[in-house]
């Protein structure tokens, strides 16, 4: 099979596995057609006004600064004097359209949820607008439209104007301005129509006020900054006229309740999505009718964030974000949005013991309701013998617990059916919970036995391309009677399968992740000739044990270094010993004190403290500087060695030329940018000149070795220069450095002596080759088209060997280590806008998002064509080299895989699911850039003679 064709396949099961993590482990099951409850009393407020801050921490809107003054002087005194406080936990992703989810909704929408976003997508769910009488929302996504099914007639909706989505050239505030703005008009309306008066005295109605101006605020001055709390209190007097308004129009009747938090927080970069504190910590402040005024502290807090803000003498109360949409049920008495998945925070009430109690009955009712029918469309679904009930909750057990409560209530024994509910509702969270996750066993099972299967079979395809197996004899391989037997087999396995799938009317999704495996398996297993002979060689490999073991643990270290980002610079300390250890007889001094000195220098970027992303955009001119200086010493050295023509100097400085007004336009965007200036349109359409350039420029110059490395380095440091934010660019130049001696070594240690398996045949194949003194002499010798064609005509002069598991070990590391040169992005909320100003002015996230991964992806072309190089100059089998790295790669996968999780805390969720999906992206990546890599190194679009010969110096 073709190279391209594993590849191609690869991408297609890696996409499977992508997508998998969200099904199995954040699935949202709605279930339809339920009965809504509320409680039967009137309700403690006729309306309510719930204000969304967008991007708020808490921490900004409640510590007192350095002053002594509070950067929210209205709300805190709400705090000090007529309301309640606390903490309200976002949940991971977090992002705006799964906050407002779980706020108005009551339950976590999965992650895909922030790609429905981006397109725009409905998903029709209950939410406290739907159960409203009235709703009035001003919000930035039009968030109401996308998730209340159309109902226009009891739900008024505007978005904010088009021209505030811009990255600069705005006043953030303008975008609160516009929302308590349009607010006021409202009231000032309501003066002169009857109607509207007439809607507005209505009970049972909710305003929604999403103030997005604090997250566009965080984006650009970041959330330290004095112009981010002034923008607070910019808010903060904004909700003091707002209550005015309110009080005036409703002549202080005491029935308008108030609750302020927000959808997420961010980092101190100005980015959120994952799950840290920093973005999970929100702001919860309430007051009004039927909720708790301000009391004593009698509990203290492990976080020590009371004492931190000043308010550990004022009793606080947190929540988790889902339990803000039974909040807002019970205080306006609309009936539980019917898919919430988490109970109203009672200890926010202060309510009679009777108001309480029906709450409560009347929460209890909705959850269970949420159980029983997640058990009727489990057991509707399934396999009558096959169905496990929650049994806890049996239909007889669900009637006895409301039976119970009922009398209670009737009797006035409401304390004890406060107590009781609460006991009851424990169990049903329970229920959802199990029924939520009643598929993830298998699912999980079918998803890894497909990681493990596609790796099976690379092993089988490396060991049959490498020629060891070829010198050995070849075994009988399987009649085509058994073949057809496995055939069958597996395709009786799969129609059961499906059968099932079908007649448990299992979402479409599932056929793909419980069916993948079959054909995996079912291609390991008509190999089975192959694993026989494989069988026979396993004595041979007691030698090779150490070194896959030494790369196991390098491994090992590469995923934990996610979690632990100091272990990352273990393995870079080790290669930039390892030739002192055991390689001094073979290369030259100067050439490993240039090595180690490289190992360590990128090492040093692993150990720079996360969080540390201040804008330094002194360093990208630095790092922009560095690299013109050293491609002026290169291209002398062409010069004088005679390895290029006129022409393609040109190309050279030209591209130098590009580096140089990527700089000027970087700075220069910055400085504008940092005076609240959008970038001008000429410096955009040179941005994107320069990008689109630098995808053709090597295929411009001839397929000499160093001359096309040479070209593609300098090609795409133009465009990292315009992304660039801080440090990346000194990086990305130390990295070319030490990709350029690692090719040096690896080329000398291969004209040498051979690394093999055994010592057989290691004398014949050394001598085989020749021994320059200077290594650098190879790469001039060679030309990457003479080097494809001998491996593709099959003239490598060996089979693999043990030294290939550390060039593709190295080449791994180096692709996990330069996310952290790239500014630690091994979570979801790296993000940082300021790296795409000098191509976007507009905020585009699906284009955001594409530079972002192009920026983090630049590094792996680099790496990925030194490892090309390596491989060809080695003279490997260029397939089992590759396979080789893709089956490390999956290893790392699979274990990511395998460490995801939906419990525990928020940071720990974030965490496991950012490494998964940020790897397998990579993972993905890397397939597509291996075969850019060969276009990169062989292809090109200008006729050039053959490279003229080196004239030895």
């Amino acid at each position: 099979m073709k190279l391209w064709v594993i590849v191609a396949v690869g991408l297609l099961i890696h996409l499977v596995f992508f997508f998998s993590v969200f099904e199995v482990f954040f699935a949202t099951p709605l279930v339809t057609d339920l009965t809504p409850h509320k409680s039967p009393l009137p309700p403690p407020a006729k309306r309510l006004v719930f204000i969304v801050a967008d991007g708020l921490r808490a921490d900004k809107i409640l510590q007192i600064q350095p002053d002594g003054k509070s950067a929210a002087p209205f709300l805190r005194k709400i705090i000090q004097e007529k309301g309640g406080w606390g903490i309200s936990h976002a949940a991971v992703p977090t992002a705006t359209r799964p906050g407002h989810v779980a706020l108005t909704a009551g339950f976590y929408e999965d992650p895909t949820s922030v790609a429905k976003d981006l397109q725009g997508k409905e998903v029709v769910f209950d939410t406290v607008f739907n159960e409203s009488q009235y709703t009035w929302s001003w919000d930035t996504p039009k968030f109401l439209a996308k998730v209340t099914g159309g109902n226009q007639d009891r739900m008024f909706s505007d978005k904010y104007p088009g021209h505030m989505k811009y990255l600069a050239g705005i006043n953030a505030k303008d975008m609160d301005t516009w929302v308590f703005d349009e607010f006021q008009k409202l009231f000032l309306e309501a003066k002169e129509d009857t109607t509207l008066q007439s809607k507005l005295s209505n009970e049972r109605i909710l305003f929604f006020l999403h103030l997005g101006g604090l997250d566009h605020s965080g984006y650009i001055v970041r959330p330290s900054s004095p112009s981010y709390l002034e923008h607070i209190r910019f808010v903060d007097d904004g909700v003091q006229k707002l209550v005015s308004t309110m009080e005036q129009h409703y002549g202080s009747d005491g029935k308008t309740a108030y609750v302020f938090t927000s959808d997420h927080g961010m980092t101190d970069w100005g980015a959120h999505g994952d799950g840290t504190a920093d973005e999970t910590l929100t702001p919860l402040i309430v007051w009004g009718p039927g909720l708790r005024k301000p009391s004593t502290e009698t509990t203290k807090y492990a976080d020590g964030l009371s004492e931190a803000w000043g308010l550990q003498d004022i009793r606080r109360t947190d929540i988790n974000q889902a339990s803000m949409a039974g909040l807002l049920a019970a205080l306006v008495g609309i009936p539980f949005p019917k898919n919430a998945v988490l109970p109203m925070p009672d200890n926010v009430f202060d309510v009679s013991d009777e108001e309480m109690a029906q709450m409560l009955y009347a929460n209890l009712q909705q959850l269970l309701a949420q159980v029983q029918g997640m058990r009727e469309e489990r057991e509707t679904r399934s396999i009558k013998f096959a169905f496990t009930p929650f049994q806890p909750l049996s239909a007889g057990t669900l009637e006895d617990i409301k039976d119970r409560i009922s009398r209670q209530l009737a009797s006035k024994q409401f304390k004890e059916a406060i107590q009781e509910c609460q006991q009851s509702i424990s169990l049903a969270l329970r229920g959802i919970r199990y029924y939520t996750t009643y598929d993830r066993n298998h699912l999980w099972f079918a998803v890894v036995s497909g990681y493990v299967g596609w790796m099976v079979y690379l092993v089988s395809l490396m060991f049959e391309e490498n020629d060891v197996s070829a010198s050995m004899p070849y075994p009988a391989q399987l009649s085509r009677r058994y073949k057809a037997g496995i055939i069958f087999f597996f395709l009786l396995l799969a129609v059961i399968t499906f059968v099932v799938l079908f007649v448990q009317h299992t979402v479409w999704t599932q056929y793909i992740y419980v069916l993948l495996p079959y054909p995996i398996w079912l291609a390991v297993c008509l190999r089975f000739d192959v694993y026989r002979q494989m069988l026979v060689f396993s004595g041979s490999l007691k030698p090779l044990l150490p070194y896959i073991a030494l790369t196991f643990l390098g491994l090992q270290a590469g995923v934990m270094g996610f979690y632990y980002k100091q272990l990352m610079v273990l393995p870079i300390l080790c290669f930039a010993a390892w030739p002192w250890l055991s390689k001094q007889d073979l290369l030259d001094k100067g050439i490993m004190i240039q090595w180690s000195a490289s190992c360590v220098a990128m090492g040093v970027f692993a150990l720079i403290p996360t969080g540390t992303r201040e804008l330094q955009f002194n360093l990208v001119v630095i790092g922009g500087v560095l690299a013109i200086i050293v491609a002026f010493y290169v291209m002398r050295s062409f010069a004088n060695r005679q390895l290029a023509r006129r022409k393609q100097f040109l190309i050279y400085g030209f591209q130098i030329l590009m580096m140089a007004l990527a700089i000027f336009i970087m700075r220069h965007t910055a400085a504008l940018a940092a005076n609240d200036k959008r970038t001008p349109l000429v410096s955009q359409i040179l941005s994107w000149i320069i990008f689109i350039l630098a995808i053709v420029e090597p295929f411009l110059v001839t397929t000499d070795i160093r001359c096309r490395l040479f070209a593609v380095a300098l090609a795409w440091m133009g465009p990292y220069i315009l992304l660039g934010i801080s440090y990346e660019v000194i990086f990305m130049v130390i990295m070319c450095w030490n990709l350029y001696i690692w090719m040096l070594v690896e080329a000398r240690l291969a004209t040498s002596y051979m690394e093999l398996p055994t010592a057989a045949d290691t004398s014949k194949a050394a001598s085989s080759k020749a021994t320059p003194d200077n290594p650098a002499k190879i790469l001039e010798s060679v030309d990457f088209v003479m080097l494809y064609n001998e491996s593709t005509n099959g003239k490598s002069l060996q089979g693999m060997v043990r030294a290939d598991l550390r060039r593709v070990f190295y080449a791994i590391n180096l692709i996990i280590l330069s996310l952290y040169g790239t500014g630690n992005v091994t979570s979801v909320n790296s993000f940082d806008p300021a790296a795409v100003f000098c191509f976007l002015t507009i905020s585009d996230p699906p284009t955001m998002g594409i530079f972002i991964v192009l920026k983090i992806a630049t590094p792996f072309i680099y790496v990925m064509c030194a490892m090309v190089t390596v491989g060809l100059v080695t003279r490997v089998p260029m397939k089992s080299y590759s396979l080789l790295f893709l089956l490390m790669g999956d290893f790392i996968a699979m274990q990511f895989f395998m460490f995801v999780t939906d419990e525990g805390p928020w940071d720990h969720v974030g965490a496991t699911v950012s490494h998964y999906v940020i790897f397998q992206i990579i993972h993905m990546v890397l397939m597509i850039f291996y075969g850019f890599s060969y276009l990169l190194t062989s292809c090109s679009i200008c006729c050039f003679n053959q490279r003229q010969t080196s004239q030895r110096t």
